[in-house]
């Protein structure tokens, strides 16, 4: 039993590793189908009623994990300074720490991913809070 735990667990790990945003992906989707089914069976009974449908109720702006804008939240410029220092700052760490464990080594070039992520999101703050020309 040993020695195929230990022939299967290289290739197992890999494939958990993929799966989980798959799954998360897939869950998403399934909650946002769920939610919409919800709203239609709402709007049905309205209509079967005769009562009037709110316009809140179509543009999405009732639901409470949304935006009011209805933009799921990407405008919030807070929202994207933090992410944004919080990349900065692990792709600042996480390079620090492979180039502590392997300073011959190549390793400390993954910190440049979550680097980069934050200061694209710090630009992009920036640029968004710029007023629109005239």
């Amino acid at each position: 039993m040993d020695t195929v735990l230990q022939h299967v667990a290289p290739f197992l790990i890999p494939i958990v590793a993929l799966f989980i945003p798959i799954v998360a992906i897939v869950m998403g989707v399934l909650a946002r189908m769920r939610r919409a089914e919800l709203m239609h069976e709402t709007v049905r009974q309205l209509v079967a009623q005769g009562r009037d449908i709110p316009p809140q109720l179509l543009d999405g702006s009732l639901l409470a994990d949304r935006a009011i804008s209805g933009n799921g939240g990407w405008r919030n410029t807070n929202g994207q300074l933090i992410f944004g220092a919080v990349n900065v700052g692990a792709g600042l760490g996480v390079m620090i720490m492979f180039y502590a464990m392997r300073p011959d080594m190549w390793l400390w070039a993954i910190g440049c991913i979550p680097l980069f992520i934050g200061v694209a999101l710090l630009v992009a703050r920036k640029m968004e809070s710029k007023p629109a020309p005239n």
